[in-house]
């Protein structure tokens, strides 16, 4: 089968949709099937890519590139090498083009829905609760989500909240939930591998006794990256053994410097910036606790990925978190009183039971394998082809 994901967001952007996107490229490559990705240009792109098509793209809002939905050149070859099934993986641009070759050839069209853009927009434009600027985006989101969803055959998306959104907005085609998968041995070899661990702490003067608490992902607003920095800096003074290292690139990062740069613990706040992805799970394995203040995730890959490590989640209440974070694995938050309340929890507690903790984290991310994700979107492939087939049926009938 040749299937063709359609993405804006792609490696080596960080993020849920390009890690999603290459895990099931690479995954339905496993089982045989012929698959590739048509995405954006990216100033930071590898020379030599394998099963990848590129067309030019200008930077958008909040880091992320766009490109136009129309590229007669590109659907040529795309059809001179044949296709059999359109996945898209975002709306916009690049999602279009592939929306428009699933019609034009009469494909079967399947959608994963990642981004909860009223979040992400209301962010972006700084829009005031209650305000004009949240009911137009509302409206806008809205509309856009249920257009773009309803030309597919199936919407896959990784969480029951998601699903839940969806609904609200009108979306009338069949959706199915599947949790993206991740890659459990990248993340296991990284903590197998204790001198690693050593070095890259040490890189950053984090000593053996200390606690490295981690962020990974987008610096953006959407993700309350500011609001999270400010928290665990308030508290440096309180506990001179804690580290806060955040790991990605976005819009926010002249913001976190500013904090760094104003803090008198500056020596234990380190922003990285971005990382290979093959280099990512180093940093999670030399990480003692996983933290986030998002509730805009549509699942959250890095939870899973930390989790993965054998890292105890403080994070933000998120529906997304349901049947994800538990009692023994984590805790979450709701305000700044709450945070200091789980962090304080997670900060002294016992040997045995940090280590019981690490396990309890371990076996939730064995649930989240890559193997069982790819098995389940090429269940709904299935699914799309018989609805096809039965189209098919019922247009012969009706001449």
């Amino acid at each position: 089968m040749r299937i063709g994901l359609m993405t804006d967001a792609y490696y080596p952007q960080i993020g849920g949709v390009s890690t999603s996107t290459s895990l099931l490229k690479e995954g339905l490559r496993r089982n045989g099937h012929d698959s590739f990705v048509v995405t954006t240009t990216d100033p930071d792109q590898p020379e030599n890519e394998e099963h990848v098509f590129r067309v030019v793209s200008t930077p958008f809002l909040s880091s992320k590139r766009m490109a136009l939905p129309f590229h007669p050149i590109l659907g040529r070859q795309i059809a001179e090498r044949g296709i059999d099934l359109v996945h898209t993986q975002t709306e916009f641009g690049i999602g279009n083009f592939g929306r428009l070759i699933a019609k034009k050839n009469d494909l079967p069209h399947i959608h994963t829905f990642h981004t909860l853009y009223e979040d992400w927009l209301n962010d972006q434009l700084r829009a005031k609760d209650g305000g004009l600027g949240r009911k137009l985006i509302h409206r806008y989101v809205r509309m856009e989500s249920r257009r773009f969803c309803n030309s597919a055959d199936i919407v896959i998306v990784p969480t029951e909240k998601t699903e839940r959104v969806l609904r609200s907005y009108g979306i009338s085609v069949p959706i199915r939930v599947i949790p993206t998968g991740i890659d459990l041995h990248r993340f296991y070899k990284a903590t197998d591998n204790l001198e690693e661990r050593h070095n890259l702490r040490r890189q950053y003067g984090v000593g053996d006794n200390d606690r490295l608490l981690l962020y990974v992902g987008r610096i953006s607003q959407e993700k309350q990256i500011e609001r999270l920095t400010l928290f665990i800096e308030k508290r440096m003074s309180l506990w001179p053994q804690i580290h806060f290292m955040l790991v990605g690139a976005g819009p926010a990062v002249s913001k976190v410097e500013e904090i760094i740069s104003d803090s008198p613990h500056k020596d234990r706040i380190h922003y990285v910036g971005p990382v290979l992805m093959e280099n990512v799970p180093q940093y999670y394995a030399a990480a003692d606790l996983f933290l986030s203040a998002s509730q805009s995730e549509t699942q959250g890959l890095t939870y899973f990925e930390a989790l993965a490590c054998g890292l105890p989640l403080l994070v933000q209440e998120d529906a997304c978190l349901d049947g994800v974070l538990n009692e023994e694995n984590g805790i979450s938050f709701h305000d700044e009183s709450s945070f200091d309340l789980g962090l304080t929890r997670l900060l002294t507690e016992t040997d045995e039971k940090r280590s019981l903790r690490s396990r309890a984290a371990v076996k939730k991310a064995h649930e989240y394998g890559v193997t069982a994700f790819v098995n389940k979107v090429l269940t709904v492939y299935e699914e799309a082809f018989a609805l096809k087939e039965s189209q098919s049926t019922d247009r012969r009938k009706s001449v």
